[in-house]
């Protein structure tokens, strides 16, 4: 495994140790600049930092600091994908810098975080036609995100039956509560009538972890109502189209339901997780190189969410896996979420996005990975997100950015370039 680290060095004095145990370096204090360095694949560098009673030994990596202070914290995977800034992090309790299997180990038992900004392009899931070279150049990248894209949006067109549920895994969604309101544009193409945009508003109450389809239904407009509908039938939840004696119904969108949200359903109710494995309609993104025949067909031209309004909180605990690891939100005396708000636009033909703030986010990781960087810790407070954006391409993910104005973190363990 290759590593190197490079950084300007600045100490008044320090003390050379050598006894049965160890050869040790002692530093009482030492202050570091243009720190920069590598471990499989992950490029790290600081702006500066400064250490309290810095002890390294020579036979082995292992360097500890009674107290330390970190500025301008730059963490890349080789890859560009994943990229975290941090302007300043402080170490009051000390810190421990070890060997790992692979890479290297941060190890704190407390860390302040001060002005935090992340950075997640996607594809956010595997997928043969997703996976990147290990150093993509410019065209490769784009390529292979065009190419990751196109699959995406084939997936979602696909039946349920041959793909595994998301929703399977996403029961903590189980305890959020709050409201989604959305105005639902479709543009259809429709025999007699011809071209027609149907403009629908909605607001969506959430209690448990589900939404009252049947209420959703019932407040459809009266003119839109005539040609959507919205329900369950054969284990799923649609929003249809159909002009009466014109032309039989199909769908818009739909989602599958697993066996746990079908027996809501017989209640009214819907869980949220279930919006996970959502499929779109046929005709709702390009397909190039149609003969007119198949045009014909293709009668729901667009699918557009915009006014998107979003105010969410989330009870605890819940836990998912995620990232190749596991994320607790909350606890038995706090909250996993507090005042999650989100706008934005979505648009099957283009380009969008949606953004919004967090009041506050208590978390437990373990062994979750962002690019090399694995992350465990027995507590993760996010205090204050002043704004996260996630990108669209349609209907498809590409990126995620988030701002966190300061968050603290107990009992933290850092991999750099290792994988669990």
């Amino acid at each position: 495994m290759a590593q190197r680290i490079d950084a300007d060095l600045n100490v008044q004095r320090f003390g050379f140790a050598m006894d049965e145990s160890a050869t040790r370096l002692v530093f009482p204090h030492a202050e570091m600049h243009k720190l920069a360095g590598s471990a499989d694949g992950l490029h790290y560098s600081l702006a500066d930092c400064a250490f309290d009673q810095l002890e390294g030994r020579l036979d082995t990596l292992r360097w500890h600091a009674d107290a330390a202070s970190l500025g301008g914290i730059k963490l890349k995977s080789a890859d560009g994908r994943v990229e975290l800034n941090v302007a300043r992090a402080e170490f009051p309790r000390g810190l421990l810098l070890v060997r790992a299997e692979s890479g290297v180990e941060l190890l704190a038992p407390h860390v302040s975080l001060a002005d935090v900004e992340l950075t997640y392009c996607g594809p956010f899931t595997q997928s043969p036609a997703a996976t990147a070279p290990a150093t993509p150049t410019a065209a490769s990248a784009a390529a292979a995100e065009t190419a990751w894209a196109n699959a995406a949006i084939a997936a979602i067109s696909q039946p349920f039956e041959p793909l595994p549920l998301r929703q399977e895994h996403l029961h903590f969604l189980d305890g959020l509560h709050g409201h989604v309101a959305l105005t639902i544009k479709v543009k259809l193409d429709l025999p007699v009538i011809g071209s027609r945009t149907l403009d629908q508003s909605l607001h969506v109450p959430i209690k448990d972890g589900s939404i009252d389809y049947r209420a959703l239904d019932k407040g459809l407009n009266w003119l839109e109502g005539a040609f959507l509908d919205i329900g369950v039938d054969r284990g799923r939840l649609a929003v249809s189209w159909g002009v009466p004696i014109v032309a039989p119904s199909r769908d818009i969108v739909s989602c599958a339901l697993d066996a746990s949200a079908q027996t809501l359903a017989t209640f009214g109710r819907v869980p949220v997780r279930s919006f996970a494995d959502f499929r779109i309609g046929q005709g709702t993104h390009p397909e190039p190189e149609k003969s007119d025949r198949d045009k014909k067909r293709s009668l729901l031209r667009s699918l557009a969410l915009e006014a998107i309004d979003i105010a969410l909180s989330m009870s605890a605990p819940r836990s998912v896996e995620m990232a190749g690891g596991t994320v607790m939100f909350g606890g038995d005396d706090t909250p996993g979420i507090v005042d999650l708000k989100v706008s934005g636009d979505i648009n099957s033909q283009s380009a969008g996005g949606i953004s919004g703030v967090i009041g506050a986010v208590e978390t437990t990781l373990k062994d979750v990975q962002l690019g090399g960087v694995t992350l465990t810790t027995d507590r993760l407070s996010l205090d204050g997100i002043d704004g996260f954006q996630l990108a669209f391409e349609g209907f498809v993910p590409t990126a995620l950015t988030m701002k966190i104005h300061r968050a603290t973190a107990e009992k933290l363990s850092l991999r750099l370039g290792a994988t669990p």
